[in-house]
């Protein structure tokens, strides 16, 4: 007997704000510059879909109800190159997103570091850079900074 399809995603709107944000930290990571939304949009639009960028924005803020529109989620799978479940439900982070990801947090944080050395010349103490560092490190691991 066949398993019937999904009625909408199993993410709450939280969880996949923070997966649809990781893919878009993936994806500028690959193409070294943000993923536009006309390109999502075209590419959902291709596929017999829609997006507004009002949903957009809601779908990435995390702000709202759950998505329950399992064909979009789908479509947008496809965008990212993912299986269609890292969407529609509670399942791990792709390999070569997850190490990538984490490249991209350490170039961040080294690059927060590297900011805060030249805007307090002097002013601040190796101990203190490695601090931040440290914090910035700790964040990145629960997720805070991308």
């Amino acid at each position: 007997m066949a398993t019937p399809a999904p009625k909408g995603g199993a993410l709450d709107a939280a969880e996949l704000a923070r997966r649809l944000n990781l893919l878009l930290d993936f994806e500028e990571s690959q193409r070294g510059a943000p993923v536009p939304f006309a390109a999502i949009e075209e590419y959902v639009a291709a596929r017999g879909g829609s997006l507004s960028r009002a949903k957009w924005t809601y779908m990435l803020s995390g702000d709202g109800r759950r998505n329950r529109d399992t064909e979009l989620l789908t479509v947008l799978a496809g965008f990212f190159e993912v299986d269609e479940r890292f969407l529609l439900e509670d399942s791990a982070v792709p390999e070569r997103i997850g190490a990538q990801i984490e490249l991209v947090r350490a170039l961040r944080s080294a690059r927060v570091s590297g900011f805060a050395a030249r805007t307090f010349p002097g002013e601040l103490s190796p101990e203190a850079l490695r601090r931040i560092a440290q914090v910035l490190e700790e964040e990145s691991a629960r997720g805070s900074v991308a």
